[in-house]
């Protein structure tokens, strides 16, 4: 209502009822209008508020984009050298050719190592003289670069055999070595200029570690490999208290793989990346082949062998023992506390002396329930068997055994003898 409508108080007061009516009306259209008239004058400022805000915001979000994600950009979508070489191991791709260079590696190596033998054909029929699949025995590696090969013994048996090279010059042996300690029999074929192989290290061989299995095969190219590991590095028959009596003059244990193998796999050989011989497989009456001469005491054989240039002879000590690595509940009174080392110990009924009579160990003055602890310095424990010890060394040298005896320790040499 106006100043001019307030001022005029007489004629309003004096006026009709429905002057009255008309005043009360325009009083409440006014307040009831006003504050419809206030809110779009609100709205615009806040609009205009966030219009700002938004400018601001595009301008900022412009200049971090300009000047802070751009190398992080220019990064991720073309790498440094540095970066690319952190992504390398990661690279399934590239681990996959590393391994299959290993494989092709090993593969062309090992194809002018490993002979395969075959049972001796005499056709005269051409397609009747073809060494088939079912003819063949076994698998054997060179050991000698004029004409030595070697194999377990399960592979020739009591056959007529020939021996087949990688170049496929089918031989026949001219000579054969047992050696009845390990299994194994050394053949002599006439070639010359072959590659021998080298044994591993086993020390430096940890569980699970992927080995190859490698073996003859004609067929495929010379050779064919398989992917394997050790499942345990000491095994021998445990299935009864007499089998962990041990000597050494016998071979003690073997390795046992994690995974069984067909017949055709009988003399094939355990590698590993270095191509180096881990051990070889035979036949041991198993339905599968699942165990491994180790590749020390092939290595032994061999080294043996060419000492005398006629046959492997092996070093004798001439004690039986247990291995205390590997046996539980034997009493307090025969380990004395140890956990580690070989106990000399027989048994009656068998008529197994634990010191052979007139053997190098009595004369050295060993009696049965010493603990033998080291070998020239070298500890008897679950890596380094006794027998393994004492085959490292050849017949005639003196060795200095560490032995504990009623809770004393004591030194005792002793020089061995030939078995």
């Amino acid at each position: 209502m106006s100043q001019t409508q307030k001022n005029k108080k007489t004629p309003v007061e004096t006026s009709a009822p429905t002057e009255k009516k008309e005043v009360i009306k325009e009083i409440y259209q006014q307040e009831i209008l006003q504050p419809r008239l206030k809110t779009p004058l609100i709205s615009s400022k806040v609009f205009i508020f966030y219009l700002l805000m938004s400018v601001m915001a595009g301008f900022l979000a412009g200049f971090i984009q300009d000047f802070w994600f751009d190398d992080y950009q220019a990064n991720f979508i073309n790498p440094t050298e540095e970066s690319k070489s952190l992504k390398e191991p990661l690279d399934l791709n590239f681990l996959l050719q590393q391994q299959d260079s290993t494989y092709t590696r090993a593969l062309s190596q090992l194809k002018s190592q490993v002979v395969g033998f075959y049972k001796k054909k005499a056709s005269e029929e051409i397609l009747d003289s073809l060494y088939l699949e079912k003819d063949f025995l076994g698998s054997g590696i060179v050991v000698t670069s004029d004409g030595w090969v070697l194999t377990h013994q399960s592979v020739i048996k009591d056959n007529d055999y020939v021996i087949i090279t990688a170049n496929k010059k089918i031989l026949e042996p001219l000579k054969e070595v047992m050696d009845l300690f390990s299994g194994t029999v050394l053949i002599q074929i006439a070639a010359e200029g072959l590659s021998p192989v080298k044994f591993a290290d086993l020390n430096a061989i940890q569980a699970t570690e992927p080995l190859l299995v490698a073996r003859y095969s004609a067929q495929n190219h010379g050779s064919d490999i398989v992917k394997s590991s050790i499942q345990k590095f000491s095994y021998h028959n445990q299935s009864k208290g007499r089998d962990f009596l041990l000597s050494t003059e016998k071979i003690d244990h073997y390795l046992k793989l994690a995974n069984g193998f067909d017949a055709v796999y009988n003399g094939a050989v355990l590698v590993n990346e270095k191509v180096e011989i881990v051990g070889l497989l035979f036949v041991s009456g198993r339905p599968e082949i699942r165990l491994a001469t180790p590749g020390y005491y092939l290595d032994s054989a061999v080294s043996n062998f060419l000492k005398s240039s006629s046959e492997v002879i092996r070093s004798y000590l001439g004690v039986h023992y247990i291995d205390l690595s590997e046996s539980l509940g034997l009493p307090e009174e025969v380990i004395e506390g140890r956990v580690k080392g070989a106990v000399l110990l027989g048994e009656a009924k068998e008529d197994i002396l634990a010191v052979a009579k007139s053997s190098p160990a009595e004369t050295a003055g060993l009696k049965a329930g010493d603990i033998i602890l080291k070998v020239n310095n070298e500890e008897v424990d679950e890596k380094n068997s006794l027998t393994k010890l004492i085959q490292d060394y050849t017949p005639g040298q003196e060795l200095t055994l560490t032995i504990l005896r009623d809770k004393q320790t004591l030194e005792i040499k002793v020089v061995l003898g030939e078995l």
